[in-house]
């Protein structure tokens, strides 16, 4: 599916964040940069005259490069740069002052021309991780999204199980808000998804029954809160009858692996029962997945132990 973001949008949403400076082209503020899903992004990189990218970035290389031509080398490399379809906008970085044949060429071919300050490479992965966003595959789940410990964590169960009570007791633990009740996840990679509110200006409110909405920024301060992080882990909680508990392995809980945008996540499920610290055992689970990303497994440990004690008293 093929999106599209003109070069007046673009330099609206990220005036800031890549500290954009429009000094020439203004004229050609529609152009189009196109999006394509499957990760098949707008072209953006360094000064490319044979095969431009939509985003030019151009920098003292590129300007050196340039600068070694001959004056009429200088004047067909900029000819054919400025006269593809395919150029949308160029940026020009830590660059002091910019020539004056590079603005008058973006006036007269309508090429919107910025400045940043920041380095290519930053540009460059930002706007390549903005547009991954915007075309990302998306999906709702029911639940709330938070960041404990550093790691996206999504507190999923059915109604009456007391995700929301937990979720406040995590921010009083000093763990942060992303999203209450309905986060929305997109697969900006082929192995990750990114969680949010899906109205981000109401990511600080929480529902507790008994108390009613509750503004966790408020409460707690701007900590409380977080806009998005990427989901890496999946706590359900769930009431269980007895012959469910005794199907619960012992050695390595109660697991499986949930498929969400063909992006398989780890989902813990957590017996709720009277006495029971859902908080302590949220924050231990995610702990101890930590272990196991580093390629540390408490019950294979055991076991191995276990073996060589067992060995040994032969």
């Amino acid at each position: 599916m093929l999106q599209q973001i003109s070069v007046e949008e673009l330099y609206k949403n990220y005036v800031d964040s890549l500290a954009l400076h429009w000094v020439a082209g203004q004229l050609g503020g529609r152009r189009l940069i196109h999006l394509q899903s499957d990760y098949k992004l707008a072209n953006i990189g360094y000064l490319n005259p044979i095969h431009p990218h939509q985003i030019q970035i151009v920098g003292i290389y590129e300007f050196a490069y340039l600068d070694a031509l001959s004056t009429e080398e200088r004047k067909n490399t900029l000819d054919r740069l400025f006269e593809s379809q395919n150029l949308a906008c160029m940026v020009v970085i830590d660059m002091p002052e910019i020539p004056q044949h590079l603005t008058d060429y973006a006036n007269l071919f309508n090429i919107p021309l910025f400045t940043s300050q920041i380095s290519g490479e930053h540009v460059i992965n930002h706007l390549h991780t903005a547009f991954a966003r915007m075309v990302a595959p998306r999906m709702t789940l029911h639940g709330v999204f938070m960041d404990v410990l550093g790691m996206g964590v999504l507190i999923m169960g059915e109604s009456g199980t007391g995700k929301s009570e937990l979720a406040l007791e995590l921010v009083s633990r000093g763990h942060r808000l992303i999203a209450d009740d309905a986060p929305e996840f997109s697969r900006i990679a082929p192995q990750i998804l990114s969680g949010t509110s899906p109205f981000p200006e109401m990511n600080a409110f929480l529902e507790v029954r008994g108390l009613g909405i509750l503004n966790v920024q408020a409460l707690y301060g701007d900590s409380a809160i977080k806009r998005d992080k990427f989901l890496r882990l999946i706590i359900h909680l769930q009431h269980m009858t007895q012959e469910r508990m005794e199907t619960i392995d012992r050695l390595q809980g109660d697991f499986q692996m949930r498929n969400i945008l063909e992006v398989s996540i780890p989902e813990i499920f957590l017996p709720v029962a009277p006495g029971r610290n859902l908080a302590v055992l949220l924050e231990t689970a995610v702990r101890n997945h930590s272990l196991k990303i580093g390629g540390y497994n408490a019950a294979d440990d055991f076991c191995t132990r276990q073996h060589h004690l067992m060995a040994m008293d032969d």
